[in-house]
């Protein structure tokens, strides 16, 4: 049956839109903090805020990525922040990624189209460029312009700490690159630099997923791989096995599990809210956004700029599932049971099971303790280091994290220093490099601040701390 997309059928939705944006938003105490949730207009949407701390001291603007909530899903790693600021000097405020409210209306332009294509592993490109329609408020430097103005005039603030997470980052790297006056320090995390080649994408075909998958994120596949590497570790993993051994077995209803809940969500969300997604991915590109990192040509870059910057990326980045302490071979019997339907990897990515090393590295349920290939996919050394000019390599030369490896060892002592908290640790960084410290958080992958906020927290106060004026 062929569904309607006439008149009755747009109004029905907007009905639907409006009774969403009725309900009322709000976020739990969370280890002892309140939360305070605020709508911010600006040319006529409404953005979602959510506050903390002390309404008087220094902001800390805080955004994180895409595929959650933005405000519920940082409130763990903001209230670790609120208690740690003893003195009450910040005023915590987190930003839901521009227009991804529930209630947002996509308002596609009648000429402006995809500016990429879509791709589905291991080959398939879906032809999207020049064809499909897109809302342009979603654009990469709209986004940044919006948020400068949630902030400026909205809020009325001029000067702040930044914290960003993935799709965070990326809207505050354009943002500060043209207002650098804004930031007292900046604090990214789990997101690419400048350093990404265009053959790298091709590494699908043997397993090897790096940077995030945007053009994947383009198409209506991109849940089916958002849930099948979650709950599936395929094609890849994309949860610390640190985290998963402890969390996916926590007891109901504690803080841990929730957190976990949090990241099985992700995938889980509605129709509409993928669709409001795809319009982002429609219109960015990683490679696009390395480039224009280290491009001068709009008369501003963040290369250029000088307030302190941080990057934190987890520990457990491209660690090969082999490697992972406890990991067995998947038996093939099992293989198949899942390709048939008997496992939480669903559509083509089973036959990643089939065709790259799959191991089991822990008994949980489900299929929560197996991972296909590697962890993650923002490396930080060897030949695919997103950062080479910023920071000392652990591992010249090498592909995947090997921690038996005696010149990661050596490199190691040498090169990296663990905070007295042992909650992270700093990789060295070179002469010249652009960021001020280079952060490893502890038992962590790609959701640093869902899997360990505590973590989060101390390495990213210790930095606002350290450049408190």
């Amino acid at each position: 049956m062929v569904k309607s997309t006439g008149p009755a059928n747009q109004k029905s939705k907007l009905f639907k839109l409006k009774k969403m944006a009725k309900k009322i938003y709000s976020l739990p105490q969370t280890n002892s903090i309140n939360f305070a949730i605020k709508y911010i207009e600006i040319e006529g949407h409404k953005h979602r805020v959510s506050l903390a701390g002390n309404k008087k001291g220094t902001p800390v603007i805080l955004m994180m990525g895409v595929f959650e909530d933005s405000l519920a899903d940082a409130r763990w790693l903001v209230s670790n922040m609120v208690n740690y600021d003893k003195e009450s000097k910040f005023y915590f405020i987190t930003v839901t990624v521009p227009f991804l409210e529930e209630y947002t209306e996509i308002k596609k332009h009648s000429t402006m189209t995809a500016k990429y294509d879509g791709f589905i592993p291991p080959s398939k490109i879906i032809k999207m460029r020049g064809k499909v329609k897109i809302d342009p408020r979603f654009d990469l430097e709209n986004c940044a312009h919006t948020l400068k103005k949630i902030i400026s005039v909205g809020l009325k603030i001029k000067r702040a700490h930044f914290v960003g997470h993935d799709r965070g980052c990326i809207i505050m790297d354009n943002m500060l690159a043209q207002y650098p006056e804004m930031a007292i320090s900046y604090s990214r995390g789990s997101q690419g630099w400048t350093n990404f080649k265009e053959e790298w994408t091709k590494l699908t075909q043997e397993g090897i997923f790096l940077g995030p998958p945007h053009r994947i994120m383009a198409t209506k596949a991109f849940p089916k791989l958002l849930k099948s590497a979650i709950m599936g570790g395929a094609p890849f993993g994309f949860i610390a096995p640190s985290f998963s051994k402890e969390a996916a077995i926590a007891k109901r209803g504690t803080e841990i599990s929730d957190r976990w809940e949090a990241i099985q969500r992700m995938p889980n969300q509605s129709d509409y809210f993928f669709k409001l997604t795809r319009q982002i991915f429609r219109q960015t590109d990683f490679l696009d956004e390395g480039r224009r990192r280290s491009d001068r040509s709009r008369g501003f870059c963040i290369l250029d700029t000088d307030f302190p910057m941080m990057q934190f990326q987890g520990s457990d980045e491209m660690l090969l599932a082999e490697k992972i302490p406890g990991a067995k071979k998947m038996p093939f019997y099992r293989k198949i049971m899942g390709l048939i339907g008997f496992g939480k990897v669903t559509g083509i990515f089973r036959l990643f099971r089939l065709r790259f090393p799959t191991y089991i590295f822990a008994d949980l349920p489900g299929d929560f303790g197996i991972i296909s290939n590697h962890t993650g996919d923002q490396p930080y050394w060897g030949i695919w280091n997103f950062w080479p000019n910023e920071i000392e390599d652990l591992l010249p030369g090498g592909k995947f994290q090997d921690r038996d490896n005696p010149t990661w060892k050596k490199n190691w002592k040498k090169f990296v220093k663990t905070n007295s908290s042992n909650k992270y640790s700093t990789i060295k960084t070179k002469k010249g490099a652009r960021f001020s410290r280079f952060v490893i958080i502890k038992d962590a992958l790609h959701w640093t601040h869902i899997e360990r906020p505590e973590n989060v927290a101390a390495a990213c106060f210790d930095f606002i701390k350290d450049n408190e004026k």
